[in-house]
């Protein structure tokens, strides 16, 4: 199956802070005879199911262009002169493999810039702060016998370049990281099953995520066991 889909989305004036200019005009950013901030969202793809219809298997083109972004001026005025664009590719597995083997998992790489307007990232670039380029997910479970299952997964984030808000003597970019995870699930009867899940297999430290100005950070989650215990009735 082959798909296309087109969308168009407007954001009004003051809609990043829901508030208005109390003059309606002036030197402001909420100005309200500024034109709606505008995104085109395209996207093409494709959609596969092989192995007895058992796995299904997608791909997609996508961009989004945004336009009317509000800038300041250097002598501290506003315009709306603003372009951003989102653009890249994702590809994704689901499904069976064999009966009693399952996968899940995908993989997205895009490319997010600014057009027209001031960089914002601490490098000096025209890349869009806080988005990573790479991003990928894989898990796997396997049905050992009827009562026991295995499963694990990996995680990958990329780095992702920093804004230039109060940066001074902060790094210029988060470092990407791996992370992965395991499970083994035990059905004891067909009224109470075990599942022990394994965050961050192994232990790896890294930077889950940065404040605007990159005084702050959150930590990634250590090594973390989780047991449930399931009831059916």
């Amino acid at each position: 199956n082959v798909y296309i889909n087109y969308a168009v989305s407007q954001q009004p004036p003051g809609g990043n802070n829901f508030a208005l200019a109390q003059s309606g005009s002036g030197n402001s950013a909420n100005r309200t005879d500024f034109k709606p901030q505008k995104a085109n969202t395209s996207e093409i793809g494709t959609k596969w199911q092989v192995l007895d219809k058992r796995l299904l298997l997608t791909a997609a083109l996508f961009r989004t262009d945004i336009e009317n972004e509000v800038e300041q001026n250097d002598d501290g005025t506003y315009s709306q002169y603003g372009k951003k664009r989102v653009e890249g590719y994702e590809i994704s597995v689901a499904g069976n493999i064999t009966p009693a083997w399952q996968v899940i998992g995908g993989y997205t790489q895009q490319k997010a810039t600014i057009k027209n307007g001031k960089d914002v990232a601490q490098d000096g670039s025209s890349s869009l702060p806080y988005t990573p380029e790479h991003a990928f997910t894989l898990w796997s479970q396997y049905q050992a016998t009827d009562d026991i299952s295995v499963g694990a997964g990996a995680r990958y984030i990329g780095s992702m370049h920093k804004g230039s808000d109060g940066a001074v003597g902060t790094p210029a970019f988060t470092e990407g990281y791996w992370v992965a995870d395991a499970k083994l699930g035990y059905r004891v009867n067909r009224n109470l099953d075990f599942q022990l899940n394994v965050y961050n297999l192994f232990d790896t430290d890294y930077v889950a995520s940065i404040n605007k100005s990159g005084y702050r950070y959150h930590p990634g989650e250590p090594r973390t066991f989780l047991l449930t215990a399931n009831m059916h009735f």
